[in-house]
């Protein structure tokens, strides 16, 4: 009877336990979690919160307002004084034992399993500024190759694809692509639009994943091209990749050899944002001469985002920032938010992984 009172606490316990066994023990991580378990329990999720034709957080919510009313009414009927003193404590230890248990057992022991970067035997290093310039050249070029094919003229592009489109095509092209790896392929994520609009970017995110339904969400009033990416980023999250900046890698790689030349555009569009970000804060100088010979076209759309993730201010971007970085460092991730802006350095790794596979055949 005693420990029936307390299960929930016991079992966030001993998922922190096995969380810092799982930190010491990449390979069995690997293993036993991300190969054996996790898979099964996308399984479950698949087929049951994920069929849902709207965001199951919705269901989640209710529940805790039932239980939140439920404790309530309970504590109310107490009479001993004691027991009084007792329950407030014993139902925050075990909400918070169970919130742990489920976290970590539904999606957050992937943390712990061995990187992504480590399993494609990729060495991103910090890049030199000559070699910065010369990677957003190259990228320049990709984006007005793949523009022209989208749109004759420097005009906004009139043809983007539909939400549900890209949501099955990212999602089969990022398949194919882990099974070929033999990396946690297994499952049918998917990412919902999460409504009232703008709510997720009053809260300063785009978009995130719902480890307790297996889903992901993001806001509607996102610029179709940060919509392209930050859906495919999402996906990662659902086929078992936690750190954000191998998570950025994998949306640039599946959207950027995509069959759909606007998921291409989105994804290139996305690595020359986060390239000229890392010029800027390395050299300003370079950083406006560069700016300043971007083709007409690419620079109307990077204004065009700019515009759009400008118009609904979050209620405190320092908070929303400050909070995301200490969640991420308190789940292994050294580098807190600074790992989203790893994608140049891990797109070239990969570039010149490919390079050099070339050369030797």
């Amino acid at each position: 009877m005693g420990f029936s009172r307390w299960v929930g606490g016991y079992l966030g316990l001993l998922a922190i336990v096995l969380r810092f066994l799982a930190e010491l023990n990449p390979h069995l991580t690997e293993k036993w979690y991300s190969i054996t378990i996790f898979p099964l329990v996308r399984a479950v999720l698949d087929y049951s919160f994920i069929l849902l034709p709207f965001p199951a957080f919705y269901l989640i919510l209710l529940l805790l307002l039932y239980m939140g009313y439920r404790s309530i009414q309970s504590y109310g009927k107490i009479k001993i004084r004691r027991k009084k003193l007792i329950f407030l404590p014993r139902v925050l230890i075990n909400f918070f034992g169970w919130i742990i248990f489920l976290f970590l057992i539904l999606w957050g022991y992937n943390y712990y399993r061995i990187p992504l970067y480590q399993h494609l035997s990729l060495n991103p290093e910090p890049l030199p500024i000559e070699l910065l310039l010369e990677e957003m050249e190259a990228t320049q070029e990709s984006l007005l190759s793949i523009r022209r094919g989208l749109q004759a003229d420097s005009s906004a592009i009139a043809k983007v694809p539909e939400f549900s489109l890209q949501n099955s095509l990212i999602r089969q092209e990022m398949k194919d692509l882990l099974n070929s790896w033999g990396h946690s392929w297994r499952g049918k994520p998917l990412v919902k639009q999460f409504y009232p609009v703008g709510s997720l970017r009053k809260l300063g995110i785009f978009g995130i994943y719902f480890p307790f339904t297996g889903e992901a969400y993001l806001d509607p009033s996102l610029h179709p091209l940060e919509k392209s990416f930050t859906m495919a980023h999402e996906l990662a999250h659902g086929f078992g990749i936690t750190n954000e900046g191998e998570a950025n890698f994998m949306a640039w790689l599946v959207c950027s050899e995509s069959k759909h030349p606007y998921i291409q555009y989105a994804a290139t569009m996305k690595l020359f944002r986060y390239q000229l970000n890392g010029l800027y804060k390395v050299n300003e100088d370079n950083y406006s001469n560069f700016v300043g010979k971007i083709p007409k076209a690419i620079k109307r759309d990077i204004k065009e985002i700019q515009t759009s993730n400008s118009a609904i201010k979050p209620f405190s971007l320092e908070l929303s920032r400050r909070s995301n970085d200490l969640y991420l460092k308190s789940q292994g991730v050294r580098e807190g938010v600074n790992s989203y802006a790893q994608l140049p350095m891990l797109a070239h790794a990969w570039k010149t992984k490919n390079r050099q596979a070339a050369k030797a055949n």
